[in-house]
């Protein structure tokens, strides 16, 4: 026998074959290779015949055992051609023993042969027990022993249908080049409650305005999803170019990192149907309907993720959407990362992103997925179910279920039929309902405070089934974990200017002519605005300040609030080199924000903020938009925005949320044609990073 036979056997195999064997399965491919080989006494480069202390053990066992092996006349394996059957070996049986009988077949091998090439040995050994109490049991034991054993020597087909059958395997890392062709059938989101429908009507630009209180949506389609096998050219230092496939991508620092580019594209027919607003639009009805079928959705994703921690660090989204009347609506969008705050981003995916193939070794890691294996990945409980043989395929259910959700809000299931080999299920059955209103006593008051905190009231219901039309497997293995020589090191390209407020965020902007600072100094001269006054004077602050400029005038709006959490907000407008306080208002008290000095975090100035904002080399995607010429468009409006929680004892329960977040945002509008345009740029103001950016555009 050839090495080569054994190292055309991919790893599972080998580890599936060494269990059998008794032997352990840990180590490389070749050491597997070794081990096998040299527990059969196998010559490592060429073995002529049948080995015959191999046959003489299988005789001895079968001698000491009781196996009866069926004399094979000139019958061919299905698979492997058998041209110099086995002689038969026929041990003497006790009709009176009361001896245990061994019979299944533990060990098999396929060997070569001179006349015929693929054959298989085998040696038996000791596992399951039949006993011999009745004489027409053990017949039917030692007959289904020895056929067994007679499959394996007859070329190793039936051995191996069997073998499969019981199959148990690591999940393979994915490989530059895979891609699969999938459907999606069933797909079907029920929505009830204003705040649910908000989440996904605000999260779809145009093309769920009509939509509110209750919504239903049924999208069957065709989808595909690829690994892109990049050339080696577009790695740029020299010393990484052994992870050939990889790209580069810039994170939200702007620091270029090496990532396997996922794209993902579907092609949906959607019907939608449900509530909505009265006639005036003032608030949902609770009689009024709208329906609209054969919508045309199409979605494309691209992702960037990178090679050492396996995390998205960008990602690239497009949706667009057409109604039958020839309307459309159509979103682009940037993110880089999540958006920092953990309980928010475990459950965004559940509701914003498409139905997206589950990445298996992302999710199960090297884990043996073997019948009867229980455990948690990504947070999700599983169980692996006895395998299926579908059309001449060996596959494995694989039973999830996520448990905080199914203790506190509902459910969410999810039914995978996983093929050895493939990164992606072969069929994916999702089964998802949340709903607060059913949270029970068994949910903890941690894990109640964060799913109140992250998900919205309401009623959400997603059911579809993805399924494989064909896959293509890649080359390459994507080498996830490894720390390659350009990555960029800890803290390297943030910022670390972060000053402490003086009643607002910084701006020290040359950007823009009239800053805060002089807004400010302009309030405290002015007779009016007294609100904003008293507040600055006592310890308050300015919350949230917004600029804007007409192209003539520049005006900051500036929302306020003291220790008394009373609120407000003042209008300053300057022309020339004068400044007057236009306006000035107080908000109810519902309306006021939580009052909380001790979580103002310490930030970039608007002028860095701005100046990280218009590289173009990190975020070209936003700056053509932004930009013109190389100077900010004077119609774009930015905002900074503090958002800080109450003085509780919730943030010691709740990870990674800090007790007050600064956003820097940018905003455009503008008209093209018959087209209308608008774009939102968010970054997080304490580190500087950017977070992404959304354009939508109705026709």
């Amino acid at each position: 026998m050839k090495r080569g036979d054994l190292e055309k056997r991919t790893v599972a195999d080998l580890k599936v074959l060494l269990e059998a064997m008794g032997l352990p399965r840990s180590g490389k491919k070749s050491e597997l290779i070794d081990r096998i080989i040299d527990s059969l006494r196998l010559d490592e480069q060429d073995t002529k015949g049948p080995d015959e202390e191999v046959l003489s053990e299988i005789k001895e066992s079968n001698e000491d055992e009781g196996f009866l092996l069926l004399e094979e006349e000139e019958t061919e394996s299905s698979e492997l051609p058998l041209e110099d059957p086995s002689p038969v070996i026929e041990p003497k049986v006790e009709k009176e023993s009361v001896e245990i009988l061994e019979a299944t077949i533990l060990e098999a091998v396929i060997v070569d042969s001179p006349e015929s090439k693929p054959r298989a040995e085998a040696r038996s050994k000791l596992n399951a027990s039949v006993s011999l109490g009745d004489s027409s049991k053990p017949s039917r034991a030692i007959f289904l022993g020895g056929l067994l054993l007679v499959a394996a020597l007859a070329g190793g087909g039936y051995w191996w249908t069997w073998m499969q059958d019981q199959q148990a395997f690591a999940v393979e890392p994915a490989r530059y080049g895979d891609s699969m062709d999938f459907t999606m059938t069933g797909g079907s989101v029920q929505v009830n409650g204003n705040d649910m429908v908000a989440l996904l009507r605000d999260n779809t630009g145009s093309a769920l305005e009509k939509a509110c209180g209750d919504l239903a949506i049924t999208m069957n389609g065709l989808s595909s999803i690829a690994y892109r096998d990049a050339p080696t050219s577009e790695i740029g230092d020299p010393t990484d170019r052994d992870n050939a496939g990889a790209t580069e991508t810039r994170d939200g620092y702007g620091r270029i990192h090496l990532a396997a580019e996922r794209s993902l594209s579907y092609d949906l027919l959607a019907d939608l149907s449900g509530r909505t607003w009265t006639n005036d639009g003032s608030r949902c009805s609770s009689s009024l309907t709208w329906e609209m079928n054969a919508n045309s959705v199409d979605i494309s994703v691209t992702s960037w993720e990178e090679l050492t921690e396996s995390t998205t660090i960008r990602s690239e989204a497009t949706l667009d959407f057409v109604t039958p009347d020839g309307d459309r609506s159509m979103l682009k969008n940037t993110a880089f990362g999540g958006t920092g705050i953990t309980a928010i981003d475990e459950a965004l995916p559940l509701f914003l992103q498409p139905a997206v193939p589950l990445d298996l070794r992302s999710t199960f890691g090297s884990i043996i997925l073997e019948e009867g294996s229980t455990g948690t990945a990504e947070g999700w409980d599983y169980t692996v179910e006895p395998t299926q043989r579908v059309n001449g395929e060996i596959l494995v259910p694989i039973k999830m279920e996520q448990p905080s959700i199914a203790t506190c809000l509902g459910h969410a299931k999810i039914d995978l039929l996983v093929r050895e080999g493939a990164p992606w299920p072969v069929e994916q059955k999702v089964d998802i309902l949340i709903d607060k209103a059913r949270e029970s006593s068994d949910c903890s008051w941690h894990e109640s405070a964060a799913l109140d905190f992250a998900v919205p009231d309401g009623q959400l219901v997603i059911t579809y089934t993805l399924r494989e039309s064909t896959f293509t497997a890649g080359e390459r293995a994507i080498v996830w974990g490894d720390l390659y020589n350009s990555r960029p090191g800890a803290g390297e390209g943030i910022p670390n200017t972060q000053v402490q407020w003086d009643g607002h965020m910084p701006d020290e902007s040359a950007v823009h002519a009239f800053t805060v600072e002089e807004a400010v100094e302009c309030l405290m001269n002015s007779s009016a605005g007294n609100g904003v006054r008293s507040a600055l004077n006592n310890d308050g602050y300015l919350y949230r300040m917004n600029h804007a400029n007409d192209g003539v005038e520049e005006t900051w709006n500036l929302s306020w609030v003291d220790p008394d959490s009373d609120a407000g907000w003042t209008l300053v407008r300057s022309s020339g080199n004068n400044c007057t306080v236009v306006n000035d208002g107080t908000l109810a008290p519902s309306d006021a924000p939580e009052y909380n000095l001790n979580a103002v975090p310490n930030t970039l100035s608007i002028s860095e903020m701005q100046s990280r904002m218009m590289d173009t080399s990190d975020f070209l995607g936003a700056t053509q938009v932004l930009m013109d010429g190389g100077t900010l468009r004077s119609d774009v409006e930015f905002t900074s925005r503090l958002v800080v929680t109450q003085d509780t004892d919730l943030l010691d329960f709740i990870d990674d949320i800090d007790e007050g977040e600064v956003t820097f945002t940018a905003t455009r509008s503008w008209s093209e044609g018959e087209s209308e345009h608008s774009f939102d740029l968010i970054m997080d103001a304490e580190r500087g990073r950017m977070v992404g950016w959304l354009q939508s555009t109705t026709e």
